[in-house]
């Protein structure tokens, strides 16, 4: 797995939009348009959540470290 430290904020913010929609069951269609490290096994809905609150705290770091 890529640690959400080694990936750029748009790395982050688009690993988050993908667990989103995998959240709310959007089909896989769209997967040759998602990060490579975001292909692979399916992920359960569980998986998906704790990729978008890893996303989304490793996107939050990056702005409170910016805002410093």
């Amino acid at each position: 797995m890529v640690e959400e430290h080694n990936l750029s904020p748009q790395e982050l913010q688009g690993k988050y939009t993908v667990a989103l929609r995998r959240i709310g069951g959007e089909t896989t269609s769209a997967d040759r348009h998602t990060p490579i490290f975001q292909r692979g096994a399916h992920l359960t809905e569980q998986q998906a959540i704790q990729e978008a609150a890893n996303a989304l705290t490793a996107l939050w770091k990056i702005s409170r470290t910016n805002r410093t």
